[in-house]
């Protein structure tokens, strides 16, 4: 079998991780042909890049930046386009594995027009296929109409004029004129794509994302310890702090009003593990900040997860986080707000501790609850582990993806 996998970034961001982990997973246990087709081309040589040249790229770039302040959001690529129906036409796919294409790459014009090629399965990684242009809504429930909400084109990520219904309207009719067949890998978005009606009619499925527990698994703790200079007895919380302050999705102010609460409560010194290039603001008495900067190598985030007693994910808005799913394969207890698929991801009161949206002193009190009680910190870990190897291990998920591939394929071998 061939696959066309096609998503915004080759393999930054969750939505890339989630394909690549995909495309591995069915190649090992299926022996599928995959190719790579994405807007940004910035590691392997098996990936296509759909913008071929530097000086077409800065034009394509400086188009969707006008169309998109018009409102008329990711309508116009003149190179992308040609050039992912040219790479689509010759590589003659049994099946086109959509992720992510939203961002500036990808006309929804090309559902069409691509699915005449082969049968799209288009894994959704957040609400941008049933809204006018927002990845979140943030509880806005505008779009169970078919309408936008009343300022989502200020929602990420934004347009310019407020052109949102033309949008709904246009891609519903894109939709079905398509032969797309639709995943969600959490509940929570699966719900809402089977109450939309942009996408109630197209067949639904609900496959999770998958991660490779054989390779992502709990490293020795007292040597990455060492390794990232903390100490071996100490209590260490970890979170990712990339972009942690300039998005609206990854709760940065929530996670800081967090800290100074359990700054308060604590007696004795907690090492805060922050993953990414991002610094908090501010002092703490108790609290003693170590900073990764950017890690890229996933031995070094399996150190990271594997050196923390809990891992902290204070999130706005996200559907299936790959991170919960790391930190889990690697055996540590995590806490979360109750958004998305997250509570899909981390069992309250199981493998960690599912708060409410927005109850920031509950955040805290669960934290403090589990550095003094470390023996339910590793009981946490260990069931994290084993859950996870259950229903995100690779196999597990490639065997879905698997055979929903075959059900859709127009002329099976």
């Amino acid at each position: 079998m061939k696959v066309l996998f096609i998503n915004k970034y080759e393999n930054s961001g969750g939505a890339a991780i989630a394909a690549q982990r995909i495309a591995a997973g069915l190649a090992e246990y299926y022996h599928t042909v995959n190719d790579f087709l994405v807007g940004t081309h910035t590691a392997s040589s098996r990936a296509t890049a759909t913008r071929p040249g530097a000086v077409r790229n800065v034009i394509e770039r400086g188009l969707n930046v006008l169309s998109n302040r018009a409102g008329l959001q990711y309508l116009y690529f003149p190179f992308s386009t040609s050039a992912i129906m040219r790479h689509a036409q010759a590589y003659q796919p049994d099946v086109i594995s959509l992720h992510n294409i939203h961002g500036g790459y990808f006309d929804a014009t090309l559902l069409p027009r691509l699915s005449a090629i082969a049968p799209i399965v288009w894994t959704l990684h957040d609400m941008w296929a049933i809204t006018g242009n927002a990845a979140h809504t943030f509880g806005d429930t505008s779009w169970k109409s078919g309408l936008a909400g009343k300022g989502e084109h200020k929602r990420a990520p934004a347009m310019g004029l407020p052109t949102g219904n033309y949008l709904i309207k246009r891609k519903q009719k894109l939709y079905a004129g398509s032969d797309l067949h639709i995943v969600s890998p959490s509940r929570w978005l699966y719900d809402m794509t089977a109450e939309s009606p942009l996408t109630r009619n197209k067949p639904l499925y609900h496959i999770p994302n998958p991660i490779d527990t054989d390779y992502f698994r709990p490293q020795d703790r007292a040597a990455s310890r060492q390794a990232l200079g903390l100490p071996a007895d100490a209590s260490v919380i970890t979170f990712v702090s990339e972009r942690l302050f300039n998005s609206e999705f990854k709760g940065g102010a929530e996670l800081l009003h967090i800290l100074h609460l359990l700054d308060a409560q604590l007696d004795r010194k907690v090492y805060l593990l922050m993953i990414g290039k991002d610094q908090l603001p501010g002092t703490f008495k108790h609290l003693e900040c170590v900073y990764t900067g950017y890690v890229k190598e996933t031995g070094k985030m399996m150190q990271c997860y594997s050196a923390s007693d809990i891992f902290f994910y204070p999130t706005k808005a996200d559907n299936l986080p790959n991170v919960l799913i790391e930190a889990g394969s690697c055996e540590t207890a995590c806490i979360t707000f109750d958004v998305g698929g997250c509570r899909e991801i981390v069992q309250d009161g199981v493998t960690g501790y599912v708060v409410a949206p927005g109850n920031q002193q509950e955040f805290a009190a669960k934290t403090l609850h589990l550095l003094n009680h470390p023996d339910t910190c590793r009981q946490f870990g260990k069931a994290a582990r084993t859950f996870t190897e259950q229903h995100f291990g690779m196999k597990v998920v490639a065997g879905q993806y698997y055979h929903l591939f075959q059900s859709v394929v127009r002329n099976p071998q």
